[in-house]
């Protein structure tokens, strides 16, 4: 009878895990494929042997847009740096940027996705440090890029609404991009002039059963990193961010001209804020496989360009991304973080 008692819940809890456990593989792996089959159409429709001919002329240029994709990394883990000094942590940039590189890689490897990479971030800097302290600087950092971000594609649809002669919905919407990005900004500023808030880490669930919980935990760690961050260093924040995303426009644009495209600066803009676009739509997909290269794709036809020139660009930035996540990768297996060291010191 007590062996039937014990054995009880096993039943229950053992079928139960592993359907949460096919639950959480099975949807980063469903939007995968169909990222893979969004790119295998666009492809197909506007033909390989078409987008063969534009990455016919790739060279050793190459090295350009690697290296401007590489100050953009190094920007975003100096933006990083802001709250990881205001939490006190003994954490040197070049751990930052080493975690910054290799939560990428593995946000790719599986399968996760922007979402996974900041999980992975927290996980390659818990030695030395707590779990919630980590998390409170990538919320303030995730915070302060995704200001950035939307402050640029509104900025960059009003420059190439008027410049490239494109209707005035175009501008609507960098307006209203605007306007969310500025909303933002002000509510993290009042957080961030509360000084005198209780700025001790939150209480929080280990395991979240809601997305309300997990939102929740976010905001109140976000709100924690801003009181102790302040406002300036927060606006610095936004600044270097901004610069990263000016650094991948500058990667963009020099790749036109591997390709055998005509443009000046405003071009690489427009493609650049087409696929900003197509990463938030598909911030969910897995590397972004697929809807990256529509953006590219639909950025291109607005303009009456061949499609295949947008997913020409779309894979040569993919195929920098991916050199840039094999070095994260790496650095992550041969040179392991460990900030245990610092804390002794």
């Amino acid at each position: 009878m007590l062996r039937n008692r014990l054995m009880f819940p096993m039943t229950h809890i053992v079928p139960l895990y592993s359907s949460l456990m096919r639950a959480t593989l099975l949807k980063p792996l469903l939007l995968f494929v169909g990222g893979a089959a969004v790119l295998a159409y666009l492809v197909g429709r506007t033909g390989v042997t078409t987008i063969g001919e534009y990455l016919n002329n790739l060279g050793v240029a190459l090295v350009v847009p690697i290296f401007l994709v590489g100050v953009q990394h190094c920007l975003r883990a100096f933006a990083w740096r802001f709250p990881v000094r205001a939490m006190d942590l003994p954490v040197k940039y070049l751990d930052l940027w080493r975690a910054r590189l290799g939560a990428e890689a593995l946000g790719y490897l599986s399968l996760t996705g922007a979402i996974g990479s900041q999980t992975s971030k927290v996980l390659l800097l818990r030695k030395g440090i707590s779990a919630r302290a980590g998390a409170a600087t990538v919320a303030v950092d995730a915070a302060a890029s995704g200001i950035a971000g939307v402050l640029f594609v509104g900025a960059a649809l009003l420059a190439c609404q008027s410049t490239l002669g494109l209707p005035s919905l175009f501008a609507a919407i960098g307006g209203v991009f605007l306007g969310i990005g500025a909303g933002a900004w002000l509510l993290a500023g009042i957080w961030a002039s509360q000084r005198r808030h209780h700025i001790e880490l939150p209480d929080m669930a280990e395991k979240p059963t809601l997305k309300l919980e997990a939102a929740r935990d976010s905001m109140r760690l976000i709100r924690v990193g801003l009181v102790r961050l302040h406002g300036f260093p927060f606006a610095m924040m936004i600044i270097i961010h901004l610069a990263g995303h000016l650094a991948l426009t500058a990667a963009t644009w020099s790749i036109l001209p591997m390709l055998g495209i005509n443009g000046d600066t405003i071009l690489g803009l427009w493609f650049e804020t087409g696929a900003k676009l197509g990463n938030t739509l598909g911030v969910l997909v897995p590397a972004r496989l697929g809807v990256f290269e529509a953006g590219l794709a639909a950025s291109a036809n607005i303009l009456d360009l061949n499609p295949a020139a947008g997913i020409a660009v779309g894979l040569v930035r993919r195929l920098v991304d991916f050199l840039w996540v094999a070095v994260g990768l790496s650095l992550t297996t041969l040179w392991p973080i460990n900030l245990s060291r610092h804390v002794l010191r």
